[in-house]
């Protein structure tokens, strides 16, 4: 009898247990399996999705965003390990991300600039010799000796293979300008295959010691020196510190063997704080194009969360508007000193040589051959038109739609260009300059042409998500500092450019966000703060929607946190 009623008892107990359990399931919100590692609460979680939905709270979990909603919903997350986060109405946005700021890229270890002391003078031919001379007596025979000079007549013209031979008959020298033409020795010149277009060659076809194209391309990526991966490590991770401290969280940008090593090293020792996307331009001035696409196979998407190879990049037409050699299609009103490449600026594809041996080719062989190509500097109206009448060959050949091919800087974007754009899926990439040091702009192109640039507003009403870039260093490669531009469309001087083309608050903080995503074909995992999505956002020190804008570069990032890591935490501030 004792043991009938000790076993009824134990039955009741055991059914009460499991009710009480059950009843306490119900209470909490579904997606709690464990709690959350970090909750924000009581703030403006602009979640930037397609609603643009804002919420007052957002709990992080195994590196993912788990929920956003109210207050009490994402506070019931929270279990006795959970950091709570009190943002005090504060901002948060999704993390930012720089489709192409490959300048954030550490490519030589820190202290060396290659000039071992000595300053190079190219405004005249006689102070050029003086100097290369001087470098050349620096260092040891034998030794590579690669420098880079401006864009001007006297590197691109006048220093030839006999005064170079004579500064340095037993060193390898050469001087790439700004717009990669190289002037170089013969030492050099041996090393360049006979048959790879680019070679300058005189009116009785001996080599000047001009090389254009993809002969350019040798001392530039085969015969230049490779430091030791190990001396840019902690440089590089430096760099990416400094850009969490402007709120990025992913970068974008070509790169080369050197810079993927670094990276690949650094994600092989879990030390990256910024995930990286690479057009690997491994086709840049590559007179063997095809040989390369069939030993390399298409490692277009290749990579994981933190770093990725998002397709190829290829040299481009034009070179930077700001020094006169962007291309274009109506002349200069006047030229900036020492300018170079007269009055529609210059054509890289043309002056390499024959077009069917240019990157132009380069371009259809890597859609050919499955890759996308992004990270396409273009400067002027003309290379826009000639990328996208490239573009469109290849597209008739294999669809270039849903494979985020790219087109960079967006200065002189004109509506011409936008049915093509919207036709092959290409997203344009843009940066503010035009909006900041424009004093070359305006001396060349007139205040008429520079009020135009940059179109946000127009490409966004046409049905074009464009998305932002610095391509700069510093203060300049803010976020903020060019959101502020895209909004107020007020260059440094105070000048008010076609209001017309503002992007509103919203647009702005999409072309850095989720918008950019698109860039890297992630738009489904980055770019918002959604369930499921990586956990990257940026704390911001007031509110974005209500901030003045004319300040808004002075909004401070407070918190940084990517993949659900804190990497920047401004003292004190929570």
């Amino acid at each position: 009898m004792k043991t009938r009623r000790f076993c009824f008892f134990l039955c009741l107990v055991l059914v009460f247990t499991a009710n009480l359990q059950a009843q306490v399931a119900q209470d909490l919100p579904e997606e709690v399996i464990a709690y959350a590692d970090l909750v924000f609460y009581n703030g403006k979680i602009l979640t930037v999705d397609e609603q643009f939905t804002i919420v007052e709270a957002v709990a992080i979990r195994d590196g993912k965003f788990l929920a956003a909603g109210s207050n009490a919903r994402i506070q019931a997350m929270a279990g006795p390990q959970t950091r709570r986060v009190d943002l005090e109405g504060r901002s948060v946005v999704p993390g930012f991300m720089d489709t192409h700021l490959h300048s954030a890229w550490v490519t030589r270890p820190p202290g060396t600039g290659g000039s071992d002391g000595v300053e190079i003078n190219y405004d005249t031919l006689e102070g050029a010799l003086e100097g290369l001379r001087a470098r050349v007596q620096a260092v040891q025979p034998g030794e590579v000796i690669a420098l880079s000079g401006p864009s001007n007549d006297i590197v691109t013209q006048e220093l030839n293979v006999t005064l170079l031979d004579e500064i340095a008959p037993d060193n390898m020298l050469w001087i790439e300008a700004s717009n990669d033409q190289i002037a170089a020795n013969s030492l050099v010149l041996k090393r360049v295959p006979a048959e790879v277009p680019g070679i300058v060659r005189d009116e009785q076809g001996q080599m000047t010691g001009q090389l254009r194209g993809a002969a350019a391309g040798v001392p530039t990526f085969e015969l230049a020196p490779w430091p030791e991966v190990e001396s840019l490590l902690e440089a590089q991770k430096d760099t990416f510190r400094r850009h969490n401290e402007m709120g990025l969280t992913t970068l974008m940008g070509r790169a080369g063997g050197l810079s993927v090593t670094v990276f690949r090293d650094l994600m092989t020792m879990d030390e990256l704080t910024i995930r990286v996307r690479v057009a690997h331009h491994f086709l840049r001035q590559n007179g063997f194009a095809e040989a390369y696409l069939k030993r390399l196979g298409n490692l277009t998407d290749v990579g994981n969360d933190m770093f990725k190879i998002i397709g190829t990049s290829v040299q481009v037409v034009d070179g930077t508007a700001g020094n006169g050699s962007a291309a274009t299609s109506q002349a200069k009103i006047n030229m900036v000193p020492g300018d170079p490449y007269g009055p529609f600026g210059m054509n890289k594809w043309e002056e390499s040589g024959d077009l069917a041996t240019s990157d132009r080719q380069s371009i259809i062989l890597a859609n050919r051959y499955g890759w996308s190509v992004s990270s396409l500097h273009s400067s002027g109206d003309l290379s826009n038109t000639l990328l996208l009448e490239v573009f469109e060959e290849a597209h008739r050949e294999r669809s270039l739609v849903g494979r985020h091919f790219g087109i960079d800087h967006g200065m002189m974007l004109e509506p011409r260009h936008y049915e093509k754009i919207k036709e092959m899926d290409v997203i344009p990439s843009l940066y503010s300059k035009a909006l900041y040091n424009n004093d070359n702009l305006v001396h060349m192109y007139g205040m008429d042409a520079l009020y135009k640039m940059q179109p946000v507003k127009s490409l966004i009403e046409a049905g074009i998500r464009p998305v932002a870039e610095a391509d700069a260093r510093g203060r300049y490669a803010a976020p903020l500092y060019n959101i502020q531009r895209w909004i107020t469309r007020r260059d440094d001087k105070g000048r008010q450019l076609d209001p017309n083309e503002k992007a509103s608050r919203e647009e702005a903080l999409y072309m850095y966000t989720l918008w950019a995503a698109a860039y890297s074909g992630e738009q489904d995992i980055l770019g918002s703060i959604e369930p499921g999505k990586l956990a990257d956002l940026v704390v911001l020190g007031g509110d974005y929607l209500t901030f003045p804008e004319e300040d808004l570069d002075k909004l401070r990032v407070l918190m940084t946190v990517l993949g659900g890591e804190v990497v920047h935490e401004v003292s004190g501030a929570f």
